[in-house]
């Protein structure tokens, strides 16, 4: 197999979602890979306030957003390098005694949402802006756009457009790979890849801000969003979103932040 993914142990919780349409047995690397990344992997998009439709069939809504700056990319695994050495915060599991120099470039896994806001916390502490988790709304406006698309990209599935059970890779892949997958904002890998929390408790929709699912101190499962390199076609769409134990970890669940104004 290639050494860029290599054969480590793959797990996971819970079975693979949805039907496919056919089995695409594309290349993840058809495409030309985002050459930004290289020069700056740790790019922000600015989504501009406005309003979105969240959810999909009868649970679908307006609701008014306010601006933010999300990360072009889920955490990577060599983000996550720097934030465990600085804290001593403890590695994934995978990660056996050290980083695997292969996976640098993809995304962190076996990341508890514990974990992930302990990061936030982190890089809020070493530097001057406030860093978070996306919001559940936050996260879906980041994938759909203003434009309400089934995938970041439109509204027609292509598996050779994010890492899904389509292209049959069985890990995770670098978080560039996917150009043409970028949601209508510029942002990368928003479906595929990995599973990634939001700040907030999974609630019944509509959603309501201040009616406590924010509350970071509250106890409840946290929101997924986006799908893994385990999904599907119906298990990729922007606006599904699944439910976690803040506690749990597995092989397809990771992260993304949020870059709020200066402290």
């Amino acid at each position: 197999s290639s050494t860029l993914f290599p054969n480590l142990p793959v797990g996971g919780d819970g079975p693979l979602t949805g039907a496919s349409s056919g089995s695409s047995p594309y290349s993840p690397f058809s495409q030309d890979p985002d050459s930004s990344y290289n020069k700056d992997p740790d790019q922000f998009i600015n989504i501009p306030a406005g309003i979105s439709q969240i959810g999909e069939g009868d649970h679908k809504h307006i609701i008014e957003v306010n601006s933010f700056e999300i990360g072009k990319y889920p955490v990577t695994n060599r983000n996550y390098q720097r934030f465990l050495i600085q804290s001593g915060h403890k590695s994934p599991p995978y990660w056996k005694n050290d980083l695997p120099d292969s996976l640098n470039d993809h995304p962190v896994v076996d990341i508890s949402w514990f974990d992930a806001l302990a990061y936030c916390n982190w890089l809020s502490g070493i530097s001057n802006r406030k860093y978070r988790l996306p919001t559940d709304v936050e996260w879906e406006r980041s994938s759909r756009g203003e434009q309400n698309f089934i995938y970041p990209w439109g509204n027609s599935f292509s598996a050779e457009n994010c890492n899904c059970w389509e292209i049959g890779v069985g890990w995770t892949t670098p978080v560039n790979c996917f150009s043409k997958g970028a949601s209508k904002y510029g942002v990368l890998d928003m479906v595929g890849n990995v599973w990634e929390w939001c700040s907030s408790l999974y609630a019944e929709y509509p959603y309501q801000v201040d009616d406590g699912r924010e509350d970071l101190t509250a106890s409840g499962w946290r929101v997924l969003r986006g799908g893994s390199w385990m999904d599907h076609e119906w298990g990729v769409r922007a606006a599904r979103r699944l439910s976690g134990n803040p506690e749990s970890i597995s092989h397809n669940t990771g992260f993304r932040v949020v870059r709020e104004s200066y402290l």
